[in-house]
């Protein structure tokens, strides 16, 4: 059977990949580099900057691209203060669920697929942002970047994430959109499927060898069989033989 066809579990990305959060985190930021007499940048710079974190995203915001977060400076981290007092404010001012997010929830849960949330987002901001979405309902398990000691790209937190909804590797799917999920997926051994709407900083999507690669999230659901199904058919096949 195909990796498709066994899987039991799906852990998904949130920024980039369920929520579009770049308006917001783009406000954000500007708050910040304006303050401190920085010139503010366009969105789709910003896009670009996302993915590891609000001290990754603030460095760059700083200083490009390639920047890291400084260690010891208080300057920084009181940027960075100032940055998650504004956000946590207006977290969901302009963010919104990709089309067909919530529906294509609704239909995996009821399918029977163990469902966790694993982002490099801080924990409180992650829960207050799928509190104020209505999509905490789907997420038993919500792993964030301050949960665990290590963030993705390191395995950690998929598989904390995976032995608390006690699934193995081989039969999880990573949903992300960015080279730092597909470097978690490839690290913790499951599977990676790739959402083309996300923030990529304009890799091409083949060039990460992904699993699969969905144009919208409703596609979802023709790639996998429900887990009930499959069961189904693994007794079936028992029994006969």
């Amino acid at each position: 059977m195909t990796l498709f066809q066994t899987c039991q579990a799906l852990l998904f990305d949130l920024d980039g990949t369920l929520v579009d959060s770049a308006p917001d985190l783009w406000r954000a930021t500007n708050h910040v580099l304006c303050l401190r007499g920085h010139a503010a940048l366009p969105l789709e710079q910003v896009r670009d900057y996302v993915g590891n974190g609000a001290r990754f995203l603030l460095a760059r915001g700083f200083w490009g691209l390639e920047a890291t977060p400084p260690v010891n400076d208080p300057d920084f981290e009181a940027a960075v203060k100032d940055f998650l007092d504004y956000y946590r404010e207006h977290i969901i001012d302009h963010s919104h669920p990709y089309p067909g997010v919530v529906d294509t929830l609704e239909t995996l849960q009821r399918q029977g697929f163990a469902l966790a949330l694993v982002t490099n987002k801080p924990e409180y901001l992650t829960h207050l942002m799928l509190e104020k979405l209505n999509l905490r309902r789907f997420f038993p398990v919500v792993v964030g970047g301050d949960t665990l000691p290590e963030r993705k790209p390191h395995p950690l937190p998929m598989v904390h994430a995976m032995r608390q909804l006690g699934t193995p590797a081989a039969a999880t799917i990573m949903i992300g959109d960015s080279e730092t999920d597909s470097l978690a997926a490839r690290n913790a051994g499951c599977g990676l499927i790739m959402v083309s709407h996300g923030y990529n900083r304009g890799l091409p999507l083949e060039d990460l060898k992904p699993d699969g690669i969905i144009h919208h999230f409703n596609q979802l659901i023709g790639l996998l069989p429900s887990p009930r199904s499959t069961m189904a058919t693994i007794n079936e096949f028992n029994t006969a033989t």
